[in-house]
């Protein structure tokens, strides 16, 4: 049967209303792209500008750097992108251990079908606002570490003087003139027991170093405590590991005959810690290849000899003032993992008791320093942080 002109006009028009029906859809569903996607650029905005003190704070750490390494002719020590690459393969590394401790177990006791995609899943909705806040984090922190690493190599230029005798005669007085190392080890002085402590000393360090820079970094509702932390870290490094370590340069106990000559003072020390040549982790090993490191002139990852004050111990500190802004129980065990490293670092020979003294005390006060100066620029009101056109 054929269609009358009645019919196919009727028709035309019913396919007219449905392509209009269509386009309207469309575009319905556009405009909900468009407000999505600048409701997303919105929030990534205010969550880069939330990072902006740390970023400025690398810059102008980088910039006065690159001039103090002009000055000085030595641009050829200068690597300050070394750690790119260490750092994002650790932040990786580190978020898998996220994903295969926690994730992955909340999906199995959920009893999913997928629990890999689905633990992926709910960590993406975690992060999705911080995701690239985090990579440009990442970026930050290891453009610093560079930054820091060729300056800790610059220190024996800048302040050629080793200053270990009078240190270490200060530290044995302070201990009523035992050595630090002696009165601990009765406890660590077994091989097992070193060997966890050089576990803890190294790896598990540089996990928390990198580990928790990045989770704070993760968090949005955690702004304040991340800028507060990186920034305490930054000033950390700079004034206890360069201007202070510069003030008083010395190697520790570890080299201590190497830049005094005095080979007997602690011999004993050094003979004990001998045993775990070979093994993983083994401070001995670390620390040969950190003098061959300062001999050869060559800076590589980790390099530099700088004892005073301890870094390690400040780093450690810092885990526990900033743990217990997010648990109780986290700060505590934390705080005693701090303890445990001002022990190794006397143990393994790294540290006298006094540079771990020194980093606590340094440390607690940039901690205030930092709190307080960032409590103070949030209370200001909006208004009297722009100029007045």
């Amino acid at each position: 049967m054929t269609k009358s002109s009645y019919d196919i006009e009727i028709d035309g028009y019913i396919q007219d209303d449905k392509n209009q029906s269509y386009l309207h859809i469309g575009a319905l569903i556009w405009a909900k792209i468009e407000r999505a996607g600048d409701f997303f650029l919105q929030i990534l905005l205010v969550e880069l500008r939330k990072d902006m003190p740390i970023h400025l704070a690398t810059l102008l750490y980088l910039f006065s750097s690159v001039l103090l390494f002009s000055l000085s002719g030595e641009l050829s020590w200068f690597a300050p992108t070394a750690y790119i690459f260490p750092w994002i393969k650790s932040a990786a590394l580190g978020i898998l251990i996220y994903l295969l401790a926690v994730e992955i177990p909340i999906s199995a006791l959920r009893r999913s079908q997928r629990p890999l995609t689905d633990a992926v899943v709910r960590l993406w909705a975690h992060i999705q606002y911080r995701a690239f806040p985090v990579v440009l984090l990442i970026f930050s922190l290891s453009i610093f570490y560079g930054v820091f690493t060729s300056n800790k190599n610059m220190l024996p230029i800048l302040s050629p003087t080793w200053r270990d005798e009078s240190i270490a005669n200060f530290n044995q007085s302070l201990h009523l003139g035992y050595l630090p190392w002696k009165l601990v080890h009765g406890v660590t002085g077994y091989h097992p027991v070193t060997r966890v402590i050089e576990f803890l000393y190294l790896p598990i360090w540089l996990l928390i170093l990198v580990g928790f820079p990045v989770f704070l970094g993760a968090r949005r509702d955690l702004a304040s405590l991340r800028v507060r932390y990186v920034l305490t870290m930054f000033l950390c490094f700079i004034v206890l590991g360069n201007f202070m370590a510069a003030l008083g340069m010395s190697g520790g106990p570890a080299f201590y005959a190497k830049v005094t000559g005095d080979h007997e003072r602690y011999k004993d020390l050094i003979d004990y810690l001998t045993f775990s040549h070979g093994m993983l982790f083994s401070a001995w090993d670390i620390q040969q290849y950190l003098w061959a490191c300062f001999e050869a002139k060559t800076p590589q990852l980790g390099s530099g000899i700088s004892a005073f004050p301890s870094l390690h111990v400040s780093m450690a500190t810092l885990f526990a003032l900033a743990g217990r802004h997010l648990s109780l129980w986290l700060g505590r065990m934390l705080m005693l993992y701090g303890v445990v490293i001002f022990i190794g670092s006397v143990h393994l020979g790294w540290h006298y008791a006094v540079d771990g003294y020194a980093s606590v005390i340094g440390t607690v006060l940039l901690w205030s320093l930092v709190g307080r100066a960032t409590k103070t620029v949030q209370a200001m009101p909006t208004s009297s942080l722009r100029r007045n056109p």
